[in-house]
């Protein structure tokens, strides 16, 4: 017995099972996702900058106990900011990247706008991780020593990684370079 075939509609532009429209589907997926959470973090902001409520409270535990630190307002408007600096920041990437797969689907990779934007990727990574470490420090000091202190060593595949967008940039400035050379040539 034969079963029917299911032709599923062909995106104008794109192969069936390209790389690239996998990338753009999961990269407009999760820099959606990733919007959605910011505005959800800074409607949290608002929430807890204007609705009056009462003392807060932290509890922290671990192997050898735990303790209970009082959370000030402030604390928790930092906390808000820094969670919506990072999602941001996040979705600033994946918007850059957007941009890149999109001259990738339209054959021109070496756009001399996606040196920029890979430029601009590794600024945001270095200082998302940046922050990123700088506030783990500050929770655990927050807590009195019930979480341990971030390493620099903690650093390290994240500036490797920062390392390698910068690296990527040279990579397609040059190729931008060869490409405005190949142009001019008769």
């Amino acid at each position: 017995m034969r079963l029917p075939s299911i032709r599923t509609p062909a995106l104008p532009g794109l192969g069936a099972g390209s790389m690239t429209t996998l990338l753009s589907i999961a990269l407009a997926a999760a820099f959606w996702a990733l919007a959605l959470a910011a505005v959800a973090a800074v409607l949290f902001f608002i929430f807890m900058a204007f609705v009056p409520l009462g003392p807060m409270g932290l509890t922290v535990t671990t192997e050898s106990g735990g303790t209970n630190v009082p959370v000030p307002r402030a604390y928790i408007l930092f906390a808000a900011g820094a969670v919506i600096a990072y999602l941001g920041g996040f979705a600033l990437i994946l918007r850059h990247l957007r941009a890149i797969v999109l001259t990738l689907r339209m054959g021109d990779p070496f756009h001399p706008a996606n040196v920029a934007r890979l430029r601009q990727i590794g600024l945001t990574l270095a200082v998302v991780t940046g922050g990123a470490w700088i506030g783990q420090t500050l929770v655990s000091r927050l807590v009195r020593g019930e979480l341990p202190s971030p390493s620099l060593f903690d650093l390290i595949t994240p500036a490797f990684s920062v390392l390698v967008v910068f690296v990527l940039t040279q990579v397609f400035r040059e190729g931008a370079r060869l490409r405005r050379e190949s142009e001019l040539t008769i």
